[in-house]
């Protein structure tokens, strides 16, 4: 999924901010990066065999986020075949080269440093591994990593079309050899040792290829980072701006998000305010030709780079509608501020029932949040549903000060790593604010700040927790700007948890009401009319369609009145 917005795009992640001593610290969000495959990609009902074929087909079509989806799905009801699990590290490595190759400050930036600052960079981000990671992790896995990416950048179009493109086949076999054995006998003791061993394998691709030693260096940086855990990467000069913009809540750009779907690409979010939602585009919109040029057939990163531009510049877009016509216009791109309080109204007058939904936690969300409550109280508000389904995070500051508008006293989260100002407790501090009854619902899509502010809710019985388990991501990144080159690094620097000490980490948040449907927070993935379609925005927060909001309303009336 993509926000478009500028420089580049900014992912739809979520930072949750921690206040450390450490450069900007975060927890980050599932990784939503991945196009999710098609329902007929989803069956896995027909056997193992199949669903390795499809995703061999996936591969030879060079589909590698398909691919990825196919065996996803095929461990989790065959989690003992390794062979799949083989094929989906493969995949992985091949989709994350092919992203790093149609990023723009990638390739005009990084690839062109020159050879020390490259192998600087490399040095400097093995020792922010090695001072600040949660655990504490030896060199050789890092760097057995970067000869994998080399290895796998060798057979890859996106890389030797860049870096080698008169390169024989014969060559580049004789490469891949040598860098098998190089595998198969490493020794890596110390820093100094590990650089050395990747300069061993520059000076090899330069002897076979004739490869300049940058682009290998670079593939062992992204190696070591992606070697750790799901959270932790390497950040491109765009990349790490895109998120700094996301931390603040404005970018420049349209004002939408988008999938890519086999058509186009799909809007699942307009921004109010922003060109798309003034020129009246919803979700479910499909983009099918941008300045003319036709949709079908590019990847997601190359159809949303050509959304990109600076403010006030315009682009043509044929859109196809939900309904199916056709409509042409032209968006002018400016500055849009991004609310996180997408939706706040009462849905139960005669109870005095508010609805708030949260999309995120930005430097405004609470003041946004102070604002919608002090709205719907006036209104007659008694009790407070608050919608976190799809909050995938934001700011950890922000989510502790929106608990601490509920809770007295007590713990709130507390944070656990290795380096110095990684481990802290934050409380509240006395002073609640709101001391109404409070329904929190949560998907599987929660996370991060969602579960902080939920489980805190829970844990001090200020809450009932309604809906789905939520997604158990429990970690903190730390985000570096790195000396050596103007790029970044979000690094896994410590865990979250609960008031009650526990972790969040791949556990999350049990609900008070279990209630197994996500309808209002994003369109559920495998559902035909969901992709096709998306959600329609009409019925979210609306009780006569969201069974899982209509679930708190009748827990709030069956409430013991001496409790109201």
């Amino acid at each position: 999924m993509r926000r478009i917005g500028l420089p580049c795009t900014a992912w739809l992640l979520a930072a949750v901010l921690a206040w450390t001593n450490l450069p900007t610290s975060w927890a980050a969000p599932p990784d939503e990066s991945t196009a999710s495959a098609s329902p007929a990609d989803r069956k896995i009902d027909d056997g193992p065999e199949a669903a390795l074929e499809r995703g061999l087909g996936h591969e030879r079509g060079r589909n590698w986020a398909a691919a990825i989806e196919t065996y996803r799905g095929a461990l989790e009801h065959w989690p003992s075949r390794t062979d799949f699990s083989r094929r989906l590290r493969l995949c992985e490595l091949h989709f994350k080269l092919v992203r790093r190759y149609h990023d723009a400050s990638f390739r005009g930036v990084l690839l062109k440093l020159p050879r020390e600052q490259s192998i600087e960079l490399y040095s400097e981000v093995l020792e922010r591994i090695q001072n600040f990671y949660v655990d504490p992790v030896p060199l050789e896995p890092l760097i057995r990593h970067g000869l994998d990416n080399l290895e796998v950048a060798l057979r890859d179009p996106s890389f030797l079309q860049v870096n080698a493109a008169t390169a024989t086949p014969e060559r580049v076999e004789w490469l891949r050899g040598q860098l098998r054995t190089m595998r198969a006998q490493l020794a890596v003791p110390d820093r100094n040792a590990a650089v050395e061993v990747a300069l061993a394998a520059s000076n090899l691709a330069s002897q076979g290829l004739g490869l300049t030693a940058t682009p290998v260096l670079l593939e062992f940086t992204c190696g070591a980072c992606d070697a750790l855990d799901d959270f932790t990467s390497y950040l491109t000069p765009d990349k790490l701006e895109d998120l700094y913009a996301m931390i603040d809540g404005n970018f420049v750009g349209l004002g939408v998000e988008l999938k890519g779907t086999p058509n186009g690409l799909r809007l699942v979010g307009v921004i109010r305010g922003g060109p798309a939602w003034e020129a009246g585009l919803v979700s479910g919109d499909q983009i099918v030709k941008i300045a003319g040029q036709v949709v079908k057939g590019l990847s997601l990163d190359d159809a949303a780079n050509r959304l990109q531009g600076t403010e006030g510049t315009s682009v043509d877009l044929e859109i196809l509608k939900r309904d199916a016509s056709i409509q042409s216009l032209r968006l002018v791109r400016r500055h849009v501020d991004v609310e996180s309080v997408t939706r706040a109204k009462i849905v139960d007058e005669a109870e005095g029932v508010g609805y708030i939904q949260l999309s995120g936690f930005q430097k405004s969300s609470a003041e946004e949040i102070d604002q919608a409550v002090s709205g719907l109280q006036n209104l007659g508000m008694r009790t407070l549903v608050l919608d976190l389904r799809g909050n995938p995070g934001g700011l950890l500051n922000v989510a502790v000060d929106i608990a601490d508008r509920f809770i007295e006293d007590g713990v709130i989260v507390s944070t656990r790593g290795r380096a110095a100002g990684q481990s802290q407790m934050f409380k509240a501090d006395g002073r609640a604010r709101w001391r109404m009854p409070v329904y929190v619902l949560v998907d599987h899509d929660s996370a991060s700040a969602s579960e902080i502010l939920a489980g805190a809710l829970q844990d001090h019985h200020r809450a009932t927790i309604v809906g789905e388990r939520t997604y158990g991501k429990g970690s903190v990144q730390s985000i570096f700007s790195l000396r050596s080159a103007p790029a970044g690094l979000k690094l896994t620097t410590a865990k979250f948890y609960s008031p009650r000490d526990r972790a969040y980490s791949e556990q999350g948040v049990t609900p008070d009401m279990p209630i197994k449907t996500r309808v209002a927070a994003k369109p559920v993935a495998g559902e035909k009319e969901a992709d096709k379609e998306g959600v329609d925005e009409s019925l979210i927060g609306d009780p006569k369609f969201d069974v899982v909001l209509a679930a708190a309303l009748r827990a709030s009336k069956n409430r013991d009145p001496e409790v109201r």
